[in-house]
């Protein structure tokens, strides 16, 4: 049971990633990125391989590659008719981010909000309802065997009130025993309920998974990913003591036409 979820794509994808999860693991310049097999060392790999990822999967994701390579790199498959989406990459350390994160995750909980219990089973109702609120918040869901899994290894946590899902977030390790990223923990499908944006929720749920992610999960470094023009998440990433890495880029290429797949 992988408890799979999306559009077809975003499912063939995700039983694609897994049925690969070997070869990610075992194969230096790869990461697991949830929802699809990424490059991290683009070097490693001829232009062919480009190609064919991107007629089997219909995108190729790259993170943690350096900036002057980006540079040289994504024009290139912008001239094979790609629109390459990017992002920022901010990475944390133990003393800084991780200081500030138990400090704001210390913080009260707004009224009527509670930490909920994380989802242990892949297709059950309750990761399937928060699936739902991802993909209703323009975030492409991980499948439901991801956001099962407990320490050490990944860290759902999910914030409701009464009923309700308020706000959610995720981190695990995308990179293999090759990376000199292996012990860099991503934090990131951070969502909140449109009805309770502006209550600090953000910061709140991302604080917590930076705790979880050091304390929990034994990280080394988070890092998370944020569009150039995302101010809100941009601010609310660097308040949480991380700082925007100008020599690391992240970006996914998907053909001119295709919709941006994921927020």
């Amino acid at each position: 049971m992988a408890g799979f979820y999306g559009t077809e794509q975003q499912q063939q994808l995700q039983r694609r990633t897994q049925s690969m999860s070997g070869w990610i693991a075992a194969t230096p310049g790869v990461y697991n990125a949830g929802r699809f097999a990424g490059i991290e060392d683009p070097d490693r790999f001829p232009s062919s391989e480009f190609d064919r990822m991107l007629a089997r999967d219909g995108l190729v994701g790259f993170r943690m590659i350096p900036s002057a390579r980006a540079r040289s790199l994504f024009p290139v498959l912008e001239a094979m008719g790609c629109r390459v989406d990017q992002w920022d990459i901010f990475v944390g350390s133990p003393e800084d981010a991780g200081a500030r994160a138990r400090m704001l995750a210390d913080a009260a909980m707004p009224d009527g909000v509670a930490i909920r219990p994380a989802p242990s089973e892949p297709e059950d109702g309750d990761t399937i309802r928060l699936q739902e609120f991802l993909a209703a918040n323009g975030l492409a869901p991980f499948p439901g065997s991801m956001l099962v899994t407990a320490p050490p290894f990944a860290r759902t946590i999910v914030l409701g009130a009464d009923e309700h899902i308020v706000a959610t977030g995720h981190a695990y390790f995308p990179h293999n025993v090759h990376s000199p990223y292996h012990r860099h923990a991503w934090v990131g499908l951070i969502a909140v309920d449109e009805a309770w944006r502006g209550k600090g929720l953000g910061r709140l749920i991302n604080a917590l998974l930076i705790r979880a992610a050091f304390d929990e999960l034994g990280a080394g470094h988070v890092y998370q990913m944020v569009a150039p023009a995302n101010g809100p998440s941009r601010r609310m990433v660097e308040n949480c003591g991380l700082r925007c890495e100008d020599s690391l880029r992240s970006g996914v290429a998907v053909p001119l036409e295709s919709a941006r797949f994921t927020r």
